[in-house]
């Protein structure tokens, strides 16, 4: 890890720039078919706005992104919930910042996998 990594995880300008950013970390792992949603929904919806989608080795998966945000279980819920409204059986979540053990083992439990601070560096 060097001071440029550290600057760009640390300095996205919004959550646009952030998603842009994760979607060229998914390309460079291989993903393909990589979209993203910047579709905004009122806080009543299930379903964020932090919306992507990608495919690796044919299978689907939602990436949900998660900028400056301490992940918690509601955060984890939310990712579950576009699971099912998306009908996909694969979840990532991605941050920027650090995720305690234990909601990456409840996220893991429940199919999600956890990208967070340590994956960018």
């Amino acid at each position: 890890m060097d001071n440029k990594d550290l600057f760009i995880i640390d300095n996205f300008i919004d959550d646009r720039e952030f998603r842009n950013y994760v979607s060229s970390v998914l390309s460079n792992r291989g993903f393909k078919k990589i979209s993203i949603d910047d579709v905004t929904l009122s806080d009543e919806d299930a379903i964020n706005n932090n919306d992507m989608k990608a495919e690796l080795n044919g299978v689907t998966y939602t990436i949900q992104t998660f900028l400056n945000t301490t992940i918690t279980q509601k955060e984890i819920d939310e990712v579950e919930a576009d699971m099912d409204y998306e009908n996909v059986s694969y979840a990532i979540l991605v941050t920027n910042t650090n995720v305690d053990k234990d909601i990456k083992q409840y996220a893991e439990n429940i199919g999600i996998e956890i990208w967070d601070r340590e994956i960018f560096l």
